[in-house]
């Protein structure tokens, strides 16, 4: 292959390669600042049942007041960021999980959570009824799918 249609084929596989995935580039339930307009309500700690990790949670502003209140069930339209960091003061984060309360009916089973996981640059990995979160956060001491105070 001569050097000019080396140079015109490579655009087209980059092209061809950016189009692949159909998974969201980013989670339609968190702005990409949250940091800055969520509070925190669960302070840096470990979790041993997310693995060795430490999780700091994150709320909106429907879900913060309820939450550090111990209200359960939360409303629809509350949104929890659970991040998992690599080490105890929370500066290393490695990922993110999300539960967004939706209206009642979307999914009984899990006490209408929709739970996506997020890869530290926010892009959406899974999104939906994730049988590994719900199974776990259906299970006591979690009541309303939440697993511990703030």
């Amino acid at each position: 292959m001569s050097p000019r249609r080396c140079l015109l084929a490579v655009p087209a596989v980059v092209a061809l390669g950016c189009f692949q995935d159909s998974t969201p580039q980013h989670s339609d339930f968190v702005p990409l600042d949250y940091q800055t307009t969520f509070q925190a309500v669960r302070t840096c700690r470990s979790v041993p049942a997310h693995g060795l990790v430490y999780l700091k949670v994150l709320a909106n502003a429907v879900a913060a007041a309820p939450y550090t209140a111990g209200v359960s069930p939360l409303p629809s339209g509350s949104v929890l960021v659970g991040e998992h960091h690599a080490d105890p003061s929370c500066n290393s984060l490695i990922d993110i999980y999300l539960m967004a309360k939706a209206d009642p009916g979307y999914d009984v089973e899990a006490g209408d959570w929709r739970w996506q996981r997020l890869d530290a640059n926010q892009r959406v990995l899974e999104d939906g009824h994730l049988q590994k979160c719900s199974s776990c956060h259906a299970q006591p001491p979690c009541t309303g799918f939440l697993c511990s105070p703030p």
